[in-house]
């Protein structure tokens, strides 16, 4: 379902959707644990993600985007609102994935371009993932997206950017026209949480939300995405920090992590509700 009022979001979803017909002859190849960035069948109750290489066009062309350039797209692409013109100067994935959570352990980065069907011609640095969806909270309330990842995770929320969760550094530094500044670190050893902002909903209140996790030099990667609700009752770590849910926009029973490969995070919370 889509909301008549959102055309932006209809056209991009529209626009994924030829890119999936067109790419149909396509095999995608997932990762060992292939949930984890989402499924080629298409679902009205997920979050939808488009793959980008920011090393190349769309016709495979080098773009000379090197790990300190990675951040200056990504820096212009939040500063204007999340326009996707920015990132259609680069290479995109025919085919869309789906996915009701973004919880991905620790794993090679390589494992990314794979899920896509793109590992032949992506190589795993410097890319980028963009999810989005029309969402609702399940009752009213004030909630923060709590998220960490390495190297990037960001959310906004109506167009609004919420949450800029770079690796060891705060945005500021790297994203200079974002200019996006967290109010806390959670160190959920060994892995570093960044609290959002705060945002004031109501039950079945439909926003746009808008998800990037990216990996800038290659090797490892992780993304977790979280969410908190003001005034909840969560149970804390050995470390006295929270123990927060999985954002899910439909009930997934994840496995614990294992030690080292992500956070702990809590059970038993309603899931968000998704309009694709």
């Amino acid at each position: 379902m889509l909301f008549p009022e959102n055309l932006y979001f209809r056209r991009w979803a529209a626009a994924a959707m030829l890119s999936f017909v067109l790419g149909a002859g396509e095999q995608v190849a997932f990762a060992d644990e292939p949930d984890v960035f989402g499924k080629s069948t298409v679902s009205e109750t997920a979050m939808m993600g488009i793959f980008y290489d920011l090393k190349q066009t769309q016709d495979h062309k080098p773009t000379n985007v090197d790990p300190a350039t990675y951040w200056k797209v990504l820096d212009e692409f939040l500063s204007r609102n999340w326009d996707e013109a920015v990132l259609n100067r680069y290479y995109r994935t025919s085919r869309p994935l789906y996915t009701t959570q973004i919880f991905i352990p620790n794993m090679n980065a390589n494992l990314a371009p794979k899920a896509f069907g793109a590992d032949k011609s992506v190589k795993p640095s410097r890319w980028i993932i963009h999810y989005k969806a029309q969402v609702s909270s399940p009752e009213s309330g004030t909630y923060r997206f709590v998220g960490g990842a390495d190297d990037i995770i960001a959310v906004a929320v109506n167009g609004k950017t919420v949450l800029v969760s770079p690796l060891h550094q705060q945005a500021a530094q790297v994203m200079p026209l974002t200019n996006w500044q967290t109010p806390d670190f959670i160190h959920a050893a060994p892995f570093s949480l960044c609290n959002g902002d705060w945002v004031e909903l109501k039950q079945n209140q439909v926003i746009d939300l808008d998800v990037i996790i990216g990996e800038r030099p290659g090797g490892n990667f992780n993304a977790f995405l979280m969410i908190e609700k003001q005034g909840g009752s969560y149970e804390r770590d050995a470390r006295k920090h929270e123990i927060l849910p999985i954002f899910q926009v439909t009930a997934f029973d994840t496995p614990p992590p294992n030690p080292g490969k992500a956070p702990v995070f809590a059970k038993g919370y309603a899931p968000w509700k998704s309009y694709q």
